[in-house]
């Protein structure tokens, strides 16, 4: 088994190839394109572009409050901001990769979609660096810069519908050689390489800024799984791969010794469910669609039957070419389908011993470019070539997207000149190359006294960037841990408002020069968070006056009155007594004082 990774990272700032802001959002100004396939310097046409192209869509774009003539592909590109640039080497320099003498962009043909120009351009930075984990060094094979993809919003028939606002945004892609031994390791080298990145201030850190992709091996060809959208996924994602092609051999290995299998023609029997009282059947003859039926030989048992689901896996491709959906035998009677009319169906197609059917509900003018692509694939799932590009689903499965992508699709970008990256430049990034996660953890344990699990809860949550300017302002590493950790996140559910790093840093900043203590400082956080107070009359308010020595003590003994008082439920009981701050240490020596000399 081989593993590998691409993850990518969106920059904020400004776009990769205009001055365009990463921050915007969908307007609704729309216009359409239609993408054909072109070929390569290498005379061939992609495989994935040529399969794009049998899918015959029509793309709509949304433009957006940061998108501009450059997102539309209606005028050329500008040369790439310095910043974005810079940012890539330092990546590089942390991931020990030889840095390029020049960065020269390439197209790569992209006709899904995703893409107003039909192309993305992609520009190598670094070259075979690696990451240090746990199971050894994975081998770094590039560090490139590109520009991101149009946001998806939706998809109905034959028109797929884009947003520009994420077009354009640049993004550093990571790839690993195949060094990755199993799913728990994956995880672990993509939190070290995502480390890094965030650490260089730039990672942009919304929804979306990070998607991985996970090369697969079993022995039977290279998947490609992309858009893996959280770390947990990474690991239900490879045990669902493993899964589906140990299934998929069985499944071929049980078809041969059947005597092999091969799809029929599909036969038109739209006149013999005329009468169907099935809603899906009705449906798409109202829209005056056909049903058509075809014979998969030696087949039966497998299409849905236990860990056997060959049937989804041709389904896929129906989905893709906007046919919605396959009905097949294993699941029939189903669908409204009466016994009676599967066995009209049987006899119509004749099926005989172990063969299975499969019905498509569509147009005839795409039945035959369908049974194409759907032979190719059985032909490539009974032979075991299981190389193909597939899409990663929120509860960790795949689908199949594509096939998997080759050379073919690459040539020269003709618009951008070369970036040299000259020593001068490399020598004035070298101290801004972040720490590992290895030194920052011991920075958080030895220096500031964390644990082991909240160090890494500070690093998990991408926080050691801001801990590490939050400590300059106020240098109380356990009140800030416990805000940033614990408090922020539940006032931020509370009252539904999300806090910038700015406004908490001015919280902070308040907090030292009035000497507040860790009540105080959260009372102020959840004062401000809720809307009582603005930033500017904040730290005058009433509730964040303290309570002096000899105000304290007397709250403390009218509670000792009336109730047994512990160290344990001291402080909640006095927060539930007054609204007025104290400082919970001062409070506890109080009332030890008092206890022993009761």
């Amino acid at each position: 088994m081989k593993i590998g990774l691409e993850i990518h990272f969106q920059l904020k700032g400004v776009k990769l190839f205009c001055s365009c802001s990463t921050e915007g959002e969908k307007s609704n100004y729309l216009f359409k394109r239609k993408m054909t396939p072109t070929m390569s310097e290498m005379g061939h046409i992609d495989r994935a572009a040529r399969y794009e192209n049998i899918r015959n869509r029509d793309f709509n774009y949304y433009t957006s409050t940061n998108s501009c003539l450059v997102d539309a592909d209606e005028e050329p590109p500008h040369m790439p901001d310095d910043s974005n640039i810079n940012t890539a080497i330092i990546v590089s320099m942390a991931l020990h990769c030889k840095i390029v003498d020049y960065v020269s962009f390439m197209r790569k043909i992209v006709i899904d979609g995703s893409n107003t120009s039909g192309f993305q351009r992609t520009g190598i930075v670094g070259l075979n660096g690696y990451v240090e984990t746990s199971q050894g060094r994975v081998r770094i094979s590039t560090v490139t810069l590109e520009e991101d993809a149009s946001r998806k919003i939706s998809e109905s028939g034959k028109n797929a519908f884009y947003s520009l606002d994420r077009l354009g945004i640049p993004l550093i892609e990571i790839s690993t050689e195949p060094d990755i031994k199993d799913e728990n390791h994956a995880i672990e080298t993509a939190r070290k390489i995502g480390f890094i990145v965030m650490s260089t201030g730039k990672f942009r850190g919304e929804v979306d800024s990070i998607r991985q992709d996970v090369n697969f091996s079993m022995g039977y060809g290279r998947v490609e799984i992309k858009g893996v959208s959280k770390l947990s996924l990474i690991k239900d994602t490879i045990k669902y791969e493993i899964q589906r092609q140990k299934s998929l051999a069985d499944i071929s290995g049980i078809i041969k010794a059947r005597g092999g299998t091969e799809i029929t023609d599909f036969m038109d029997i739209t006149y013999i469910l005329k009468d169907t009282d099935s809603k899906i059947i009705k449906a798409g003859l109202n829209k005056n669609k056909k049903v058509f039926c075809a014979k998969i030989n030696n087949a039966r048992g497998l299409l849905k039957n236990g860990n056997y689901r060959l049937g989804r896996e041709l389904a896929d491709v129906a989905k893709n070419m906007g046919i919605g959906g396959m009905m097949h035998s294993d699941e029939l009677p189903g669908y409204g389908l009466t016994d009676n009319d599967v066995n009209n169906i049987n006899n119509f197609m004749g099926i005989e011993n172990n063969d299975a059917i499969i019905m498509v509900i569509t147009d005839p003018e795409i039945i035959t470019a369908f049974k194409s692509e759907l032979d190719e694939r059985l032909k490539n799932l009974m032979s075991m070539n299981l190389a193909e590009t597939r899409a990663a689903t929120e509860d960790g499965e795949t689908r199949f997207l594509r096939p998997l992508s080759g050379g073919e699709r690459m040539y020269p970008e003709t618009d951008i000149g070369l970036i040299e990256i000259p020593l001068k430049r490399l020598n004035s990034l070298e101290v801004l190359v972040p720490e590992s996660m290895e030194d920052a953890l011991n920075n958080l344990k030895n220096n500031y006294g964390f644990s082991q699990t909240e160090a890494m809860g500070i690093i998990n949550n991408n926080l050691y960037g801001d801990f590490k300017d939050y400590i300059k302002v106020l240098n109380e590493p356990k009140i800030i841990s416990r805000i940033i950790l614990q408090k922020l996140p539940e006032y931020e559910k509370k009252y539904n408002k999300k806090l910038s790093g700015d406004e908490l840093m001015e919280i902070f900043t308040m907090a030292n020069e009035n000497k507040w203590g860790r009540d105080s400082v959260e009372k102020a956080l959840e004062l401000y968070i809720s809307g009582k107070y603005p930033l500017k009359i904040l730290a005058n308010a009433e509730e964040l006056k303290p309570l002096d020595a000899g105000r304290l003590r007397e709250i403390i003994i009218e509670l000792m009155k009336t109730q047994e008082i512990t160290e344990k439920n001291l402080i909640y009981l006095l927060k539930n007594k007054t609204k007025s701050s104290f400082d919970a240490r001062d409070a506890i020596k109080i009332f030890e004082n008092i206890k022993n000399n009761s």
